[in-house]
Order: C-alpha cells, then sequence, then structure tokens
C-alpha cells in the first residue's frame, strides 16, 4: 500500500486541465494507491477559483469596454471584425469559467468518494498560532500561512504510518520544492512528485519489481 498525499495544486490542476495524469489517475485509482488529503485544501480551492474567477470576470468587463467602444467606429471594417473576435472571447471565456467549475466540483466529489482527510487538529493549530503571532520559530514554507499548515498536516500524518510507503505529488515547486521542505519530507519518508506522471513512473517501476 502506498500513501499518495495531494494539495491544493492538485485539485486546481485537474480543473484547470493542467494535468491530464491526475484526471485518469482519479478515474481509475488502483487498489494499492491510498490517496489523503487535508481538509483544508478543499475550502482553498474553492478560494483559488473564486479569486480566478474574479480575474477573468474583470477581464470580461474591459472586453465589454471595448466592444462598446469599437462599436462607435462607424466606417472600419477593422473595427467591426475586432469587435466580433472581442464578442467570440467573450462567450468563450465565460464558458472556461463553466468548464472550470463543474471540473473542480467533480474533482471535489471524485475525492471526497475515494480518499481520506487530514483533519485539523488542536496542537497543529496552536503551532501555527504561536509560530505566527509570536515568529517562536522558522516557518518551513515562508510566509505562507496555508502552505505550512498543508505540510504540518502530512507531515504529522505520515509520522503515524513509518513503515508504508509515502508519495506527495504538488506542482507547487515554489515553495514544496525548497530544500528545506524537501528535507522534511524526507525526513518523513516521503518521495515528493511535481507531476502526476512522474508518481505513475515511480509507482509502476516499483510494480515491476
Amino acid at each position: 500500500m502506498i500513501i499518495l498525499y495531494i494539495e491544493t495544486n492538485f485539485l486546481m490542476a485537474v480543473a484547470k486541465g493542467q494535468d491530464l495524469k491526475a484526471v485518469d489517475l482519479l478515474q481509475d485509482i488502483p487498489s494499492s494507491i491510498r490517496i489523503v488529503i487535508p481538509d483544508i485544501c478543499y475550502i482553498e480551492s474553492l478560494t483559488t477559483y473564486k479569486i480566478d474567477k474574479r480575474k477573468r470576470l474583470d477581464f470580461q468587463e474591459e472586453m465589454d469596454k471595448q466592444i462598446k467602444e469599437l462599436n462607435r467606429d462607424k466606417t472600419s471594417d477593422y473595427a467591426r471584425l475586432f469587435m466580433g473576435n472581442l464578442g467570440e472571447a467573450r462567450i468563450n471565456n465565460e464558458l472556461l469559467i463553466n468548464d472550470i467549475q463543474d471540473r473542480l466540483f467533480t474533482t471535489i466529489d471524485q475525492l471526497l468518494n475515494n480518499s481520506e482527510l487530514i483533519n485539523l487538529n488542536k496542537s497543529l493549530i496552536q503551532n501555527i498560532a504561536e509560530t505566527t503571532i509570536f515568529q517562536t520559530e522558522a516557518w518551513l514554507v515562508k510566509n505562507d500561512i496555508m502552505d505550512n499548515i498543508i505540510l504540518q498536516s502530512i507531515l504529522d500524518h505520515a509520522q503515524l504510518y513509518p513503515q508504508e510507503d509515502k508519495a506527495f505529488i504538488s506542482n507547487n515547486s515554489k515553495d514544496f520544492g525548497k530544500p528545506e521542505v524537501q528535507y522534511a519530507l524526507r525526513n518523513a519518508g516521503i518521495r515528493y512528485f511535481t507531476i502526476t506522471q512522474h508518481f505513475l513512473d515511480w509507482f509502476n517501476s516499483r510494480s515491476l519489481t
């Protein structure tokens, strides 16, 4: 049995079509893989989606302004052509927003039915609070409360299963790929992968030996 840890970026990568193998994995999870995710990642993924949606809607509002302005030009063929292109782009932008939302909700449903939650516990909350307020110790992920909560949740969970093979997928190498984080993951017996394909390559190679 392999414990596979995932976090917010895994959900968003599936929702945005950035990790096709993650989609395949969720559709047919091998019985020897036990997917585990910190509960806070569900909330963070929804928050991330709302931020992304707001940006796309802001872009849509700007296109509306440009369409209105172009419509005032009664002589230029290029203005009419550009206005048509923007109108089509506006429609596609809205469809993309809905598509990302549908894929995110589908991913959340799949994980709720086929994964285990790491729930926030009292000691972890106290530790994060003390670190944030009093800065009693250095964070493994500098200046990012959410990533530190996620990382510490995974490390605490891994300590409960010292004999199990463990892996962690996150394309957030900017934070989770840092040397100090990698050191902590290795100490917990966790292999780190940035994309699902690399994890599956490792997983399949184990099956062949």
